[in-house]
């Protein structure tokens, strides 16, 4: 009875039974894996629509994980060997300790899935299931739920860690543990069914161009011309808005008469037009008005950023 409410449930959750219809899934997994992180994720793709087929290192059967015990075997439908991911529209890797850590230390299983990052096709993993989303390289800059141990690893890859129950970021979707599987299905199958360009640009409104220069320009008043100062940096927004190179801008007051400008680049070529930009011109036009000396340029590298 409660094997059938587990069916029936997953089904729920699923979304719309055809939205995969035509999408071929691959389940890259090994002995070890736990056996409701792909047996039940698997009855929601089928259920969908999806093709599922488990690829593996192993023989002709993997055997799962149940709780504390061995669980029951699955057959494999194609060998590691012999699969590419060009043949698949989406991944699924499930979690189980002994699993992920197996297939992370097997080169091919690391290069199938990081084909489908490279090719920014959809994939979900649960559990212990990000270790192998780290060793494709793919799980810096990204938001990951995982199961809580690997919250250090994760962050060392350059992840952001979130206890959720389930996480889209981007192409990849999330989950911490077996009781999130439900939540994990429904944005599983949801992410499955969006269109290559769909995905591509949810990526893009996920994750903003990053900074990886900066200036910073330290300027002082000449004594009485505070307000002028500022009023000058405050029309300095409105110029910059027109440089789509420029990251971020801001001016700053320091001190009575200590002022500065901190803004940021993607690249070099991005900090040098904005060097012979209108901001820049401003300055130099009133400088001699306004400034005891020189303003002092500094270049600099971005080491770290938050960004809303």
């Amino acid at each position: 009875m409660a094997e059938q409410r587990s069916e029936t449930q997953t089904q729920q959750q699923s979304g719309k039974a055809q939205s995969l219809q035509g999408k071929k899934v691959a389940i890259l997994a090994t002995d070890g894996f736990e056996q409701s992180e792909l047996t039940e994720p698997r009855k929601a793709l089928d259920g969908a629509g999806a093709k599922t087929s488990v690829v593996s290192p192993q023989g002709d059967t993997i055997r799962g994980w149940k709780a504390k015990d061995w669980g029951d075997h699955v057959k494999v439908d194609l060998a590691l060997d012999k699969a590419k991911a060009d043949d698949f529209d989406a991944l699924l890797i499930p979690g189980g300790v002994m699993n992920p850590d197996a297939l992370r230390m097997n080169q091919k299983a690391v290069a199938f899935a990081s084909a489908f990052f490279e090719a920014g096709k959809p994939v979900a993993s649960i559990c212990h299931g990000p270790w192998m989303v780290i060793e494709t390289g793919a799980a810096n800059g990204r938001r990951i739920a995982s199961w809580p141990s690997l919250k250090t690893d994760l962050q060392n890859a350059g992840a952001e860690w979130v206890d959720e129950e389930v996480c889209v970021d981007g192409n990849l979707v999330t989950s911490r543990k077996p009781d999130d599987i439900p939540a994990f299905n429904r944005e599983m199958v949801g992410l499955f069914a969006k269109s290559p360009e769909e995905i591509e640009q949810a990526q893009e409104i996920e994750q903003p161009e990053e900074s990886a220069v900066a200036l910073v320009v330290r300027m002082e008043a000449k004594p009485g011309r505070e307000a002028e100062v500022e009023d000058l940096l405050r029309s300095g927004l409105s110029l910059v808005e027109d440089e789509p190179n420029t990251t971020s801008w801001f001016g700053m007051r320091l001190g009575d008469n200590s002022f500065c400008i901190v803004d940021t680049f993607p690249d070099d070529s991005g900090r040098e037009e904005h060097l012979t930009g209108r901001v820049a011109q401003s300055l130099q036009d009133r400088g001699g008005d306004l400034f005891a000396r020189p303003p002092t340029i500094e270049r600099a590298d971005v080491l770290a950023s938050k960004t809303p």
